[in-house]
């Protein structure tokens, strides 16, 4: 999982607040999109995920608006990659 911010025109990795201006890479073979020096982190179940979403919103930037006093000025972004692995049984 990667919890990223747009922020200013800038991306920054809210789970490694000191990581700013990471750059956005595409594969021009492949089109394939990386963040190099972003944190991957391996969540380990859903109580890992809730606090890893805890720490990057509270490092999150937040400013008013003149439309919106509770606006955030930035966007958050949630990349979450599934693997399912199949084991096989002994016992077929």
């Amino acid at each position: 999982m990667l919890l990223l911010q747009l922020y200013m025109e800038s991306i920054q990795d809210l789970l490694a607040p000191e990581k700013i201006n990471i750059p956005i890479n595409e594969d021009a073979r492949t089109g394939e999109i990386s963040l190099p020096g972003a944190s991957v982190v391996k969540v380990e179940d859903l109580d890992h995920f809730s606090e890893l979403l805890q720490i990057g919103e509270a490092n999150r930037h937040a400013a008013n608006t003149k439309q919106n006093t509770e606006s955030s000025r930035s966007h958050a972004i949630l990349m979450v990659s599934v693997f399912l692995v199949f084991r096989l049984s002994e016992s077929i």
